[in-house]
């Protein structure tokens, strides 16, 4: 079995990271390097791990500087042949890196193989099970708070959320965007992985227990939306993305009413400058990405979703207003993508 890399992201959860090293020790495969990058902790984390855990390769970055940063320390320091990034908050089963190994080892059009992962409190019931993307960009975990079920099978994704793959693919994409501080950072490097022609396959057979706590704070929704349109803009063809306009304008405008409601329509039009200021950067990005592209958006978009679903989030406008009308425009526009 090939070496693997797991990089754990920790910021001041000592006990949580504990728990997902501890979980690692355990794995059924013989060559797996434990590396913990640390954004900066106060709270000893970085002590703990020293005197605990002396396998463990930590980094100590020295302050936050966002998820997807901190896995490109770890990704950098590597040396597996296989390489998964993890939240500390996730304790892995015993077989779970095993499994993923053996899923990318069957089929070299797997790019990314992404785990099944249950609620720790409610082990039953499924936090995800790959993600959903909805075609303006808002992602919502697959199979969210269903039972789990014997008869999962394995299923091509959009968005891996937490995945393992080759050190070959992630030499091909290179590793997350710091540009996107926290959130979507997931969503983009999968699409970057798809966009070179691999697929995201989330198994049943590799299994994670999730400490899950949803965060509804208005900083969330600011750095979501700002992200979600940043990778809109450098990753989609200009056709596709001028098709899914007027979808994307009525979620806008949705967003608008939802940031008046909640107190944080201020921080949604900070964003739009934001993204202005960003869009020379984001415009270089976007060249790089179009130009080593080797399939078209129609095969990216085959696995998109017209109907919305937003993780935390129910009401009656939504369900029964919104979510139909986005779904009938992308009945009508998809086969022109």
């Amino acid at each position: 079995m090939k070496k693997v890399s797991a990089i754990i992201v920790n910021w001041n959860g000592k006990n949580e990271t504990a728990d997902c090293i501890e979980s690692l020790l355990k794995q059924d495969c013989s060559d797996l390097e434990i590396i913990v990058s640390d954004n900066g902790s106060t709270d000893g984390s970085n002590e703990f791990i020293q005197a605990n855990f002396s396998s463990v390769k930590l980094l100590e970055n020295g302050k936050n500087l966002g998820f997807g940063a901190a896995v490109n320390r770890g990704l950098a320091a590597a040396s597996g042949d296989y390489l998964i990034f993890l939240n500390n908050d996730l304790v892995l089963d015993s077989t779970c890196i095993r499994e993923l190994t053996e899923l990318l080892e069957s089929d070299d059009r797997i790019g990314a193989a992404v785990p099944k992962i249950l609620y720790h409190e409610q082990p039953g019931t499924l936090n995800s099970f790959g993600v959903l993307i909805h075609y303006t960009g808002i992602a919502c975990p697959n199979r969210i708070d269903q039972q789990d079920r014997p008869d999962l099978a394995l299923t091509e994704t959009a968005c891996g959320g937490i995945f393992m793959f080759p050190r070959n693919v992630y030499d091909a994409v290179g590793g997350f965007d710091e540009d996107l501080f926290l959130y979507h950072e997931d969503h983009d490097l999968s699409w970057r992985v798809r966009l070179l022609g691999w697929k995201i396959v989330a198994t049943p057979n590799a299994v994670c227990y999730h400490h899950y706590k949803f965060n509804k704070g208005i900083k969330k929704f600011y750095s979501s939306e700002k992200n979600r349109l940043h990778i809109l803009l450098k990753n989609m063809q200009w056709k596709t993305f001028f098709l899914i306009f007027p979808g994307l304008v009525v979620v806008e405008m949705a967003q608008w009413a939802h940031a008046l409601l909640h107190g944080w329509f201020g921080l949604k039009i900070k964003s739009y400058f934001e993204l202005i200021a960003l869009f020379p950067g984001i415009l270089k990005k976007r060249r790089q990405i179009q130009s080593r592209r080797k399939v078209s958006d129609r095969t990216i978009v085959s696995l998109y979703e017209g109907n919305l679903a937003v993780a935390g989030m129910k009401h009656p406008l939504m369900n029964n207003v919104l979510s139909p009308a986005l779904n009938a425009y992308w009945m009508l526009i998809r086969g022109w993508i």
